[in-house]
């Protein structure tokens, strides 16, 4: 009778707690695309292809824009990201 109520009691934790987990998650998406198009923005990229990107295209922004190469070359990277080239 306890496991079954430990169980119900977590179900119903995991049911309450995944919608404000997806809002989070939604939020630092948001923030890190957000993050992404001023930075393309500010080199003028386009920034107009930024919700067709995929996950792993983004880290990949996010990355060579945090990586300290020269602005020439994430400029370069980052338009063959855009372009589908990588």
């Amino acid at each position: 009778m306890k496991t079954r109520m430990l169980a119900l009691a977590t179900a119903a934790t995991l049911a309450l707690g995944a919608p404000a987990m997806a809002q989070d998650i939604d939020m630092g998406y948001n923030m890190l695309t957000g993050a992404i198009y001023n930075a393309l923005a500010a080199r003028n990229l386009p920034t107009d292809s930024i919700s067709e990107l995929s996950l792993t295209q983004i880290a990949t922004i996010k990355s060579l824009l945090d990586s300290g190469a020269s602005d020439s070359e994430i400029s370069q990277r980052i338009s063959a990201i855009l372009e589908g080239d990588n």
